[in-house]
């Protein structure tokens, strides 16, 4: 015969507010019981991806930002081929005008400069690094990305010029190569 696994309780101290907030979720859903266990059981099987459950809520917020937001998920090799090829066949002029229009949709979409920084680097995956800061009277935009082409470092160039002109700033000054795109932006003077 086998033996049954154990159905003893257990107390858990937690504050009050949580233990409230948790009891209104659970009402919904069923027993406070049985949400309570589903709840410890989803956080053992997190810390088993070796995450937490902060670490994957997160997460699921970046997939989806980027589902609301209009981004898809498109595999790295097929993504920059096809970049590369519609810059050089489609011409760059093309190209360029696209991603600048698709900055600019993004930039009303975001709002503000916080939420639109926060976004590009939550949701580009291939930047290894992005920095939008202010210098002065300028705004710089530092990115490096990774395994990318110079035509995807200009693209991205066009797209961040096109976000930033919704924010009211123009470009003074860029330096892109393969995978490293640096931008100076000023405020445009009304007139």
């Amino acid at each position: 015969m086998t033996p049954l696994k154990s159905s003893r309780r257990k107390m858990l101290a937690a504050r009050e507010d949580l233990v409230d907030k948790i009891s209104e979720i659970a009402r919904k859903r069923g027993t406070l019981y049985d949400y309570v266990n589903e709840v410890l059981q989803e956080a053992i099987r997190a810390d088993s991806l070796g995450a937490s459950l902060r670490e994957i809520i997160d997460e699921r917020g970046v997939v989806k930002d980027a589902k609301d937001s209009g981004f898809i998920l498109v595999p790295a090799r097929l993504w920059y081929d096809l970049i590369d090829r519609a810059y050089s066949h489609l011409g760059e002029d093309w190209m360029r005008a696209l991603w600048y229009e698709c900055g600019q949709w993004y930039g009303k979409y975001y709002e503000d400069l916080d939420r639109f920084s926060a976004a590009v680097k939550r949701l580009l995956w291939d930047l290894s690094e992005f920095d939008l800061s202010a210098e002065g009277e300028y705004l710089v935009v530092k990115c490096i990305i990774l395994n990318s082409s110079y035509s995807h470092a200009d693209l991205l160039g066009k797209f961040i010029e096109g976000a930033l002109d919704i924010f009211g700033y123009e470009p003074f000054s860029e330096d892109i190569s393969k995978g490293v795109v640096n931008l100076r932006f000023r405020r445009r003077v009304s007139g």
